[in-house]
């Protein structure tokens, strides 16, 4: 099955989420270059937008998780022997069934299922009820199943599961130290290592900061933005594409159309789906022409090495120009010329937008006075 790139009702943040700037406005790879924008657009203020300031924190319990990311990363696992018994954090494949009055019921019943001991994937009593067992061993557990459970057909019924213990294997997760440090950083202590690691947090809150910063600012400009009209050959494209996304997802998951509007985009007919799929179009096409529009009037582009490093980016992702082309309706070249100037024109306004002062500078200013 092929990855899919752009989901429909999504791509208000598609570009956002993709993140992939331009050639010079009217290139071929422009697909409104033969257009007046001002025909179609009247685009908000985009210079001079106040957003919030940057400030970011670390925490002791950051710090934690990443050293427990490091820990985990470094854990081994190793299979029991049938003289060792399960205990809470075993992983242990299992094969089981669940009879309710002496009868098999559906999805009672499975084979070489990895259950690791303590998560809560199954009804109280079953994880606890194989502690203690070993690799080998066969169990009987006696269980009642939640007067609340999700099934209703077996909602507060008693059960009887018996399981297969096929194998048990358990994680090691290495002590934090000196010596772990040694062993899998370029550090020698915990100061050291846990000062990096501070720096390393900072620096990933402070890009997530400006990236919400950012995606603040688009808000504002696509809503002061207003479109006269729309181009009608683009907006049948991407309509088309859109709705022949929906034919693919059914034809893939084995599904009716119908069922697919209902069960992903809670749409009860195909006149609602029309409405959405026209809806998410003209979206899009907002979105691409205002970044258009940035990009020409303050002459926004992007180089040729900027280009090729995004395309080779893309294809290392699995996505080939076929993927780009089935899933967009656009060329790879056309694909990668928005997102790429996205990317620029976000930069632009973010480098020309207003910070707020934050609450501490004001009190501190109203006391200085």
């Amino acid at each position: 099955m092929k990855k899919r790139i752009i989901k429909i009702g999504t791509v208000v943040t598609a570009l956002a989420c993709l993140c992939i700037g331009m050639t010079a406005c009217g290139s071929a790879d422009n697909i409104y270059s033969g257009l007046d924008l001002d025909d179609y657009i009247k685009v908000g203020k985009y210079k001079g937008l106040e957003v919030e300031p940057v400030e970011v924190k670390v925490g002791k319990e950051d710090v934690q998780a990443k050293i427990d990311e490091a820990l985990s990363a470094a854990a081994t696992e190793t299979e029991l022997g049938d003289d060792e018994k399960i205990k809470e954090g075993d992983t242990a494949n299992i094969d089981f069934s669940g009879k309710i009055e002496g009868k098999e019921f559906d999805g009672g019943t499975s084979e070489k299922f990895d259950l690791t001991i303590g998560s809560g994937q199954f009804i109280e009593g079953f994880e606890d009820g194989l502690i203690g067992h070993h690799a080998g061993e066969k169990v009987s557990l006696d269980l009642t199943f939640p007067k609340d459970y999700q099934g209703e057909e077996v909602a507060g019924k008693d059960v009887t599961f018996d399981v297969t213990i096929n194998s048990v294997k358990r994680t090691n997760t290495p002590k934090y130290d000196d010596e772990f440090i040694k062993k899998n950083t370029e550090y020698d202590s915990k100061k050291d290592y846990e000062a990096s690691l501070k720096k390393t947090i900072k620096k990933e809150k402070e890009e997530e900061a400006k990236n919400n910063q950012k995606s603040q600012l688009w808000s504002q400009v696509m809503e002061t933005t207003e479109m006269k009209k729309y181009p009608e050959d683009i907006e049948k494209t991407y309509t088309e594409n859109f709705s022949a996304q929906i034919d693919k997802t059914a034809e893939q998951a084995g599904m009716k159309r119908k069922d697919v509007l209902a069960q992903y985009y809670g749409l009860s007919s195909e006149e609602d789906a029309e409405k959405m799929l026209k809806e998410s179009a003209q979206t899009l096409i907002k979105q691409e022409m205002t970044i258009e529009y940035i990009a020409d009037k303050e002459d926004i582009s992007y180089s040729k090495e900027d280009k090729e490093k995004k395309i080779e980016e893309i294809k290392s992702m699995g996505y080939d120009e076929e993927t780009i082309q089935e899933q967009t309706g656009r060329t790879m070249d056309e694909y990668v010329h928005i997102n790429l100037l996205y990317e620029k024109v976000l930069d632009f306004i973010s480098d020309n937008a207003v910070v707020k002062k934050s609450e501490d500078k004001k009190t501190e200013e109203t006391k200085a006075e």
